[in-house]
């Protein structure tokens, strides 16, 4: 056989593997994606709460989430309101006052109980692992969690591990279709993936990474 009949049957062969890799990745891409939309996009929720020991509110305490929480507690669904406020919002650590850092949610002056405290590590995790220690100092057994949808599985995921009670799932939505906004969605499965890739990393409830990993 020449050389020139072996390139040619190398060059067919080439582009016959080319092909199956971009079909085997073209594959892989599009069961992620809805896997994707499934996890990130249509979590098990709760429509409808009802009376619970408190309302736990996942970090960031934006005005979204405030706003929602502050409906819940003004339903009478519970005497008590915990918002994780992440790292950067105040310094220090732990539970802090009101006029530790200047933030109206934390204002105590209201017909429930507030708690404001920065988790740490400022994670789900950390958030997670304070929420086992206010359940073990309280004896909370059903509590109302507020996030973003898209959080809502990876988060139910983290604090199972921490906590064995009952939890309703109260998310809200940043947009009314998720759809509209295509590079958006795209990104908040990039981001939850990561997070569930990490969370599989350091099973159990206080498990962390070596080092100073990424806050997700």
């Amino acid at each position: 056989m020449s050389t020139t009949t072996r390139t040619g049957t190398r060059i067919p062969r080439r582009r016959r593997r080319l092909r199956a890799l971009g079909l085997g990745t073209g594959a892989l891409v599009l069961v992620w994606l809805v896997v994707c939309t499934v996890v990130v996009l249509h979590p098990d929720v709760t429509e409808d709460p009802q009376p619970a020991d408190a309302v736990f509110v996942l970090g960031p305490a934006d005005e979204a989430r405030v706003a929602h929480a502050r409906d819940l507690m003004d339903q009478g669904l519970a005497p008590t309101v915990v918002y994780a406020t992440p790292q950067g919002d105040f310094g220090g650590g732990g539970e802090a006052a009101t006029d530790e850092i200047g933030k109206p949610h934390c204002d105590q002056g209201k017909d429930y109980e507030v708690i404001c405290f920065e988790p740490d590590p400022s994670t789900t995790q950390g958030e997670a692992m304070k929420m086992r220690e206010l359940v073990a100092e309280r004896g909370w057994d059903n509590i109302i969690v507020i996030t973003m949808r898209p959080h809502v599985s990876r988060a139910q995921l983290i604090v199972d591990r921490c906590y064995s009670g009952q939890t309703q799932w109260s998310p809200i939505d940043y947009v009314d279709d998720y759809w509209r906004y295509p590079w958006m969605t795209f990104k908040a499965y990039v981001y939850q993936s990561a997070g569930f890739l990490k969370a599989w990393a350091t099973p159990g409830c206080d498990t962390q990474l070596p080092g100073n990993p990424k806050s997700i």
